[in-house]
């Protein structure tokens, strides 16, 4: 039924979809996929010059979104993308371009200590790595060489090894492998976490861009914000870039949440089977979406996977909490949306192309379906109330 009436609401939006050559082709989506990767994004650094925001701003013009991009939104160190009515935004949709970083604790031993969840295998790991600075008005790097984990006994410690240039001692350290890409869609790199909610973050919104006219006329307005500093140690507070926004903007509707998702759980998310939607995230030590927001997901996943199979499948195993932590003390979380990946913080991460054109086509109508542009929608599941 939600599927139905946003046809009726919106009937340019599955050609909207259908236009946009990403959605479609693994040779349209891989480069914008690895410019992102090859970028930059040190947490609380990651929209610096020089840092991954400035490739999130060049491809959102790109993707015909120039007009829409908003380099700093306030002061919060986050960029954004405004689509729609002047005003208030009406719905929020968050993806955190910022990646697992580490900070050097000695930089004559190269020790490090974690600003992020540590997730290397148990034993010793060893995977590509970059520190970098900011120098000349810019994100530089100081020092090219592999990160060193070794965990063992419950002890854990973290190492830089040095190949080229010189670790310093205010140094971010990021993790740094070549994409892979393999010959059915997979892709296997670093910052797939979270270069993946990004690129479904700019699709779907470039995807809506061409029925802005729609959102202008239901006077709603939609906020695509790409935070810093989601990463942090889970035992403590993270998720600061999103914190920032509920003294930049007034509190919306509702907030959508596009982080990848861990698959390879029990009851998790499968690559290769579409987007991962979830409702619940740290086995409830994290955000709680609403009855209603559940109803219409479920609802809506059913016109859209019968209008194209394998669009969306529902994260029922456990999630990682994401900007969502910081965000449900000041709005509804309506989703949990992302493609589904394995290795999370490791230079192994694994994600298949095919999930994040499925991610970005269901956010879309996720979205569309969430601002109310079908009053139908609105009044059934209790979404302007």
């Amino acid at each position: 039924m939600p599927y139905d009436a946003l046809c009726r609401a919106v009937p340019d939006l599955p050609a909207a979809l259908d236009d946009l050559a990403a959605l479609h082709d693994d040779a349209a989506i891989w480069p914008l996929l690895r410019r992102l990767l090859e970028a930059p994004a040190p947490s609380g650094g990651a929209n610096l010059p020089g840092g991954v925001g400035e490739v999130i701003g060049a491809l959102a013009s790109e993707l015909g979104l120039g007009a829409n991009w908003i380099p700093e939104l306030g002061e919060t160190g986050n960029a954004a993308l405004s689509l729609g009515a002047d005003g208030p935004p009406t719905l929020i949709a968050v993806a955190h371009m910022d990646r697992p970083s580490f900070r050097v604790r000695s930089p004559e031993s190269g020790a490090l200590f974690p600003i992020c969840a540590n997730r290397f295998p148990q034993g010793e790991y060893r995977t590509g790595a970059k520190a970098l600075r900011f120098a000349d008005g810019r994100l530089v790097v100081g020092a090219q060489g592999a990160i060193v984990s070794r965990r063992q006994n419950g002890r854990d410690t973290l190492a830089f090894e040095t190949a080229d240039g010189a670790l310093a001692w205010q140094d971010t350290v990021v993790m740094a492998v070549e994409p892979v890409l393999g010959a059915d869609g997979t892709v296997t790199a670093t910052g797939l976490d979270n270069a993946l909610g990004v690129l479904t973050a700019l699709l779907a919104a470039s995807a809506l861009a061409r029925v802005e006219r729609a959102l202008t006329a239901r006077g709603v307005r939609l906020l695509v914000v790409f935070t810093d500093q989601e990463e942090g140690p889970p035992e403590a507070f993270f998720g600061h870039g999103a914190a920032r926004l509920a003294h930049a903007v007034p509190a919306p509707r509702g907030v959508v949440v596009v982080d990848a998702h861990g698959g390879g759980e029990p009851d998790g998310p499968t690559l290769g089977a579409g987007a991962a939607h979830g409702f619940v995230s740290g086995w409830g030590r994290g955000s709680i979406v609403p009855p209603n927001a559940q109803a219409l997901a479920l609802d809506l996943a059913a016109g859209v996977n019968r209008a194209r199979a394998g669009t969306v499948q529902f994260d029922t195993g456990y999630l990682s909490r994401s900007d969502d932590m910081a965000l449900e003390r000041w709005a509804k979380v309506m989703a949990l949306i992302g493609p589904p990946m394995l290795h999370a913080h490791t230079g192994d991460e694994t994600a298949r192309l095919a999930d994040v054109r499925s991610s970005a086509i269901w956010l879309a109508w996720f979205l569309a379906a969430g601002l109310a542009l079908s009053p139908v929608i609105g009044a059934r599941y209790a979404l302007t109330r």
